[in-house]
């Protein structure tokens, strides 16, 4: 296909965009897909309902209801549609739809009917959306396959219209898209790459088992990074000069560094998902990766713009827009290079790539919020995206300041190299990949790697060996712990609190306080006692945990409470893991602390973080509704604290 016919098809989706109504919709469920075309069953209740419509750039999407099973009800755009009417009835009258006037231009159609049934092979371990089959259809003498169907219906634009568009009905992959999740753990992410992973692996054997539909997937689309300089003619259509001027100097490096240097040579080639954005990954209770859906822009490309554009996609998701943005996109390199490693030349062009795709996005939404400035969708990933390309790529290619650039690939090497898991099952650890973005002191150097050159260099005046710094700004919570260390005789070090600025790091709770505690003992340049609280959920599997603060930061006291309405399992526990650290470069030594509970509705005072909703088990009372004695006298905290005075008292001649 040449890039005149590929542009003019562009601009054709998005006029043959389909215009259907839930009453159309509606009409289509009950004409193809109720076996006897009644839509009341014996008790009068409807057999099929359309729920609600989805978001979509060129198709129209439903959620529908068909015989009590929740579905996704898809009509493809007018240019999708002829494309497969086409090649249908060239099959039929038996002509090689595989001669040279149709290479290029596959059917992403039939593509999505192979991928839908290759993906539903457990080896894979993925879960996607299944094809419904048609149960009522009129034979078409130009068309053989009844997986779909087809009718006459309205599109965007009524000078184009009516168009011959095809239906698909798919099973309904339930869970809650990232998208809607407004905060959630590294270890999301991590799980999205490792899902990718095992899609492009998928995608592999798919290829080398069916020639025909590799040749399907061999089709231009103006989203495919290889096509970024396509997207020139659209630049026109952003309005802010200094916007021009960014995304243009990102089709420059890329015309110069990866065609015109032919890096793009080394790259190798797959079937790819093309669009493993947070809108098309579905999560559980448990904020692990339950299916990926929309396979709309799968193709045969560089195999290395698949985890690229998911690591683009990844700094506009609520963990990236939290000023985690590369952490976000080394959570997706991590999980995607465990299961399918690149080659060293893809790794060193990832931040160029997905430079590139958040250009294409930015250029792409203009354009298309101006065809049609009603459908806000359009600009989702269009307004995040400046942050984003200003932060990762900046004004001279450097990135913000001028320094993101070399941080960021850093990050993208310690992404790749330090991957540490205890089976083939769990998910890479995250701890060294958690970090804020910039402008920061190199969070990779400080918080991650043991190399001299990378330590942090101490900024504090505590160094005498009988002063021991409790890592806190709040005086108050120092002279509580003094109390709890020194009860049954004094202690036999001065204790001082000292407020350090550490890595809000993620990860096992464990682990997070020996890293938080190692990072505080470099600072201080002394020895130094910090804790870390969680309160975890038993039927989300210990969630929030550690993460508990940022949930109820987002959802209050109630949202918490709303998490657990999917299961009769209230049951939880708070603890408290406290650390200790003699000196820089010394063992760290944790003390846990656990009170076993239940969630409650909120009850007591409401100015003590989360303690109103934890009733400890053997107490009808709160957290917040208990006095200090009480609390004391089952705290996790305290239970904690108690172990670290008993282990110092015995081991302080050591430090």
């Amino acid at each position: 296909m040449s890039t005149n016919s590929a542009t003019q098809d562009e601009v054709r989706r998005k006029l043959l965009k389909p215009k259907v109504t839930e009453e159309e919709a509606l009409s289509l469920l009950v004409d193809f897909y109720i076996a006897d075309g009644f839509n009341l069953n014996d008790a009068q209740v409807p057999r099929a309902e359309v729920l609600q419509e989805l978001d979509s750039y060129d198709d129209a999407n439903f959620l529908v209801n068909v015989d009590g099973e929740k579905a996704l009800l898809k009509i493809y755009n007018g240019v999708e549609s002829e494309k497969y009417i086409a090649k249908h009835a060239k099959k039929r009258a038996r002509l090689d739809f595989t001669d040279a006037s149709c290479v290029g231009d596959g059917c992403i159609i039939d593509l999505h009917s192979a991928i839908y049934e290759h993906l539903a092979a457990p080896k894979y371990n993925v879960t996607t959306g299944k094809t419904i089959p048609v149960k009522n259809f009129t034979p078409d003498p130009d068309i053989d396959d009844y997986s779909v169907c087809i009718r006459e219906l309205s599109v965007i634009s009524a000078d184009h219209g009516p168009q011959q568009l095809v239906i698909r009905l798919q099973s309904w992959v339930h869970g809650t898209p990232l998208c809607n999740v407004k905060w959630f753990p590294i270890e999301t992410l991590i799980d999205a790459g490792a899902c990718l992973g095992r899609i492009c692996s998928a995608f592999d054997d798919l290829a080398t088992l069916d020639s025909d539909i590799l040749q399907e997937s061999k089709r231009y689309f103006s989203w495919d990074g290889r096509n970024l300089l396509n997207a020139r003619p659209f630049i026109v259509h952003i309005d802010d000069v200094d916007q021009r001027k960014l995304v243009t100097s990102v089709l420059d490096e890329f015309q110069k560094t990866i065609v015109e240097g032919n890096e793009c040579e080394k790259f190798r080639m797959g079937i790819n998902h093309g669009d493993f954005n947070d809108g098309n990954l579905i999560v559980g209770n448990d904020m692990m990766l339950s299916g990926v859906i929309d396979f709309g822009d799968s193709l045969y490309s560089w195999r290395v713009l698949d985890v690229s554009t998911a690591m683009a996609y990844a700094l506009l998701t609520s963990y990236g827009k939290g000023k985690r943005s590369i952490s976000a996109a080394c959570a997706i390199l991590r999980g995607f290079h465990h299961k399918y490693p690149l080659t060293l030349d893809e790794r060193k062009h990832l931040r160029l790539l997905m430079t590139c795709r958040l250009a294409m996005s930015a250029i792409m939404g203009a354009y298309s919020y101006k065809q049609n400035p009603e459908n806000h969708y359009l600009l989702l990933h269009s307004k995040p995206a400046w942050e984003a390309l200003h932060l990762i790529w900046g004004v001279d290619g450097k990135g913000q300041g001028g320094k993101t650039a070399e941080v960021v690939e850093e990050a993208f090497k310690i992404a790749c190299d330090d991957i540490h898991v205890t089976d083939d099952s769990s998910i890479p650890e995250s701890m060294d990949i958690s970090f804020p973005d910039p402008p920061i002191t190199d969070p990779l150097a400080s918080a991650r790697r043991n190399e001299s050159n990378k330590k942090i260099k101490p900024n504090g005046s505590l160094t005498s060996e009988q002063v021991v710094a409790f890592v806190t700004g709040n005086k108050k919570k120092a002279e509580e712990v003094e109390r709890i260390l020194s009860a049954g005789g004094g202690l036999p070090f001065t204790l001082t609190n000292y407020k350090v600025d550490l890595p809000e790091l993620q990860g096992d709770p464990i682990l997070v306080a020996k890293e938080k505690c190692a990072l505080a003992s470099k600072q201080v340049n002394g020895a130094v006692i910090t804790e870390d609280t969680s309160l975890s959920f038993n039927a989300l599997n210990g969630m929030p945990g550690i993460y508990v603060k940022w949930f109820l930061d987002k959802n209050g006291l109630d949202g918490l409470n709303d998490m657990l309405s999917f299961s009769e399992d209230k049951s939880g526990y708070a603890q408290t893991v406290v650390a200790f650290c003699a000196g820089p470069g010394k063992e760290v030594f944790t003390f846990v602390g656990k009170t076993h509970g239940k969630i409650v509705r909120p009850r007591g005072a409401l100015d003590f973080g989360w303690d109103p909703i934890f009733e400890p088990d053997g107490s009808e009372l709160t957290y917040a509704e208990m006095t200090g004695d009480q609390k004391d006298s089952i705290s996790h905290r305290k239970r904690a604290f108690v172990k670290l005075s008993e282990y110092i008292k015995q081991k302080y001649a050591k430090i």
